[in-house]
């Protein structure tokens, strides 16, 4: 294929000294050690995450400001109970807030929302006044201190020791109201411009403060789509979603320092049905002997493996090679994969038997070939390398099918240059007969 689908171009980023890599179906990158392929998978993976998922990530960055805000207007609610507790209105309070307060934790950054946000602080201020301004309630009720505090400081402003009655009369709302809408306007803007730095934030927090690569650029079709001395992410339309894998032990597992893991967990729980059965009735029957999937537990829902004489097992206590098979089931049960899909797996024949080295292989054709999944794939396995040749070409995909190894640079034995070996295998094998002469130096 003369025009790749995706391209991407990466220099000078850690053991990264070049690369420039294509995906059109399957793409296997391998090399020793510390040769950047977990870098170049990560950079894939979070550069897709961002792009695709641009208006939830920049919601998701705002929402602390509103929460904030929020979080003081639920101290001004309560105060409003409190204070007429013990009367109707306290009841009335109640009734008419509850459904507020609740909503005010899942409205979305639109126009509509910022209506409801706004709406809703009108519905509060005027209740607020009607409380601080009758006079038959004032008797032993305390001046609402704690209220004005807490509402003056979600604006930032300082305590000034404010102590007359009039200081609590004179809640800013106006300024609240203007907070709300620059928030909303900030979303707004970000939503529409789509600036690279969101992405640029990512990165340095995902590789904890690193520069950022000297180039790092993403085309479809030739036209480039991203690049981080481009002001703007451009929307991509060959991917949809992404998916990274590392190790099928983090099915199952939070961790907050590997947000992936949190990501690919919520990813498998989804509720969703797939396109067909065919690919996961071979995992089940011809290689793993019975059926992942997620059920009903008393307190949650639980990972399980039943197994074909009908014994059911917590997945996450089964051997990891069910597990690794586990995860692609379940994402196809529930419509992740697709043509519009990028699945990254770092080292899949980590924990597998040969013999299921060689099925994972197959699975990986086949998903691509029927589904049209496409794969970025890191291993130094030679198993893994042939079966995925020799399968794509038995099945007809072979032209959509490309190597890649990572060769030591000559300038600086730190830094490594990605050949593109096309469908040649041969050189990422006598990359691998060094652990042969490795063995002939130490064994004999």
């Amino acid at each position: 294929m003369d025009t790749p689908k995706i391209r991407v171009k990466t220099e000078g980023f850690r053991a990264i000294a070049s690369a420039d890599i294509n995906i059109n179906g399957i793409t296997v990158v391998a090399g020793e050690n510390a040769c950047g392929k977990s870098t170049l998978s990560k950079l894939l993976y979070y550069l897709y995450k961002t792009a695709t998922n641009y208006d939830l990530l920049v919601a998701r960055s705002l929402r602390p400001k509103l929460r904030d805000i929020r979080d003081a207007l639920d101290v001004v609610v309560e105060g409003l109970e409190i204070y007429a507790r013990g009367e109707k209105e306290g009841y009335k309070f109640r009734e008419d807030f509850f459904d507020l307060r609740k909503n005010l934790r899942t409205i979305p950054l639109t126009s509509e929302g910022k209506e409801k946000w706004l709406t809703a602080i009108n519905k509060i201020a005027e209740a607020y006044s009607e409380m601080i301004n009758n006079e038959s309630r004032k008797v032993g009720r305390p001046i609402p201190r704690r209220i004005s505090y807490i509402l003056r400081k979600a604006l930032g402003e300082k305590d000034d020791k404010r102590d007359t009655e009039e200081d609590y009369k004179s809640i800013p709302w106006e300024k609240i109201r203007d907070l709300v809408e620059s928030i909303f306007k900030e979303a707004f803007g970000k939503m529409n411009a789509r600036p690279v730095s969101l992405f640029n934030d990512s990165f340095r927090r995902i590789f904890r403060g690193s520069e950022l690569p000297q180039k790092f650029e993403v085309f479809e079709l030739d036209e480039r789509i991203v690049s981080i001395d481009k002001a703007n992410l451009s929307k991509p339309y060959l991917i949809k979603n992404t998916i990274y894998v590392d190790t099928p032990m983090m099915i199952g597992v939070s961790d907050m320092e590997y947000e992936y893991w949190n990501d690919l967990n919520e990813l498998l729980r989804k509720q969703g049905d797939g396109i067909d059965r065919n690919l996961a009735k071979i995992i089940d029957e011809d290689i793993i002997g019975g059926e992942v999937a997620i059920r009903d537990s008393h307190f949650s829902e639980q990972f399980s493996y039943k197994r074909l004489d009908g014994a059911i097992f917590d997945l996450l206590d089964v051997a990891t090679g069910i597990k690794a098979f586990g995860i692609i089931e379940l994402l196809l049960n529930n419509g992740s994969l697709t043509d519009k899909t990028l699945l990254i797996i770092d080292e899949p024949e980590s924990n597998l038997h040969p013999q299921w080295i060689i099925e994972y292989a197959r699975l990986i054709v086949l998903l691509n070939k029927q589904l049209g999944v496409k794969f970025f794939i890191a291993s130094h396995n030679p198993d893994m390398v042939s079966a995925l040749k020799y399968i794509s070409i038995k099945e007809g995909t072979e032209a959509d099918l490309s190597f890649y190894l990572a060769k030591r640079s000559k300038d600086n034995p730190h830094l490594y240059n990605y050949e593109n070996l096309g469908t040649n295998i041969d050189p990422i094998f006598e990359s691998f007969n060094i652990a042969l002469d490795r063995i002939n130096r130490y064994g004999i």
